[in-house]
């Protein structure tokens, strides 16, 4: 299942044009407006941003960018927030934990005790989050969880994302370590790009969140059902500037006629270029075994 990833400030109505069974939201950048987070209290998430009863709201706590911030947030004040914005699911506060972290062993602590915490406090499904670490710091985090039966796996978007080689082949070792080892439901935070869901799916994961069928609109691109992404826009970027062909232009129209936009409106729009590259996304998800999943 893919999990549509959302910024607070504009959650786009995906599902005005295809099938979408569940978004994210980031509760610390709701909390963070004062008067945003009053009237998702007072009337709840769905009816602030319109999202239909079919829709699930999985909600993460916003703790990586709090951190980047230089906040680091408070469990209780995480639990407060889930049972203030009544999520369908949410993800359990974490420390981001590395393989080599010389702290690796109080985080992993800390995650669990959070987990544990949390699990008994939330009125929504909660996912722990397993991170890249070494054997005996996985198997912690194994008997650690074991309260749930739905778990997430983070802190690999540098690696498979952004990384290549030795960093990119580790990441994917990890995740089939963890699902070797779980018989739970297992989510992959941040992962769901058209090149990873359908390796995830392979792999026996069972859903995956992104969000970047938007980044990829903001730098001017559309995304291709198993050719990657295309420039389409007048903006100036630094990478990624390869071009659509006049082939690649025909399917691109097509697929934007089915939605209902025109070729100029992936070229001038924001919204139009990451809606287009969200029904991707919609067609990849359906039919992953239809797309390349070469493992690295």
């Amino acid at each position: 299942m893919l999990v549509y990833g959302h910024p607070a400030s504009q959650v786009l109505p995906l599902w005005n044009y295809f099938p979408v069974k569940a978004i994210m939201l980031n509760a610390f950048q709701i909390a963070s407006t004062k008067k945003l987070y009053e009237k998702v209290k007072e009337v709840g998430l769905r009816k602030v941003f319109h999202i239909p009863e079919g829709v699930q709201i999985w909600l993460d706590s916003g703790g990586y960018q709090a951190l980047r911030r230089g906040v680091k947030l408070k469990v209780e004040n995480v639990i407060k927030w889930y049972n203030d914005m009544k999520p369908d699911y949410c993800i359990a506060l974490d420390n981001p934990v590395a393989p080599n972290d010389p702290k690796a062993e109080k985080k992993v602590k800390e995650n669990i005790e959070n987990a544990k915490k949390m699990y008994g406090e939330v009125n929504c499904e909660l996912l722990p989050v397993y991170h890249p670490v070494k054997e005996e710091l996985l198997w912690e985090y194994y008997q650690g969880y074991s309260f749930s039966d739905i778990k997430a796996v983070g802190g690999l978007i540098p690696r498979i994302l952004t990384q290549k080689n030795a960093s990119r082949k580790e990441g994917w070792e990890f995740l089939v370590r963890v699902r070797e080892m779980e018989s739970s439901w297992l989510h992959a935070l941040g992962l769901g790009s058209p090149t990873t869901y359908p390796k995830l799916m392979a792999l026996g994961y069972q859903s995956a969140d992104t969000q970047t069928w938007r980044h990829k609109a903001a730098y001017g691109k559309i995304v291709l059902p198993g050719k990657g992404e295309r420039h389409v826009s007048g903006k100036k970027i630094r990478f990624g500037r390869k071009k659509i062909s006049e082939e690649e232009k025909v399917e691109a129209v097509r697929i934007a006629r089915k939605l209902g936009m025109s070729w100029g409106e992936l070229v001038k729009d924001f919204k139009a270029r990451a809606i287009f590259n969200a029904y991707v996304l919609h067609l990849v998800s359906s039919t992953p075994s239809q797309f390349p999943h070469r493992m690295p």
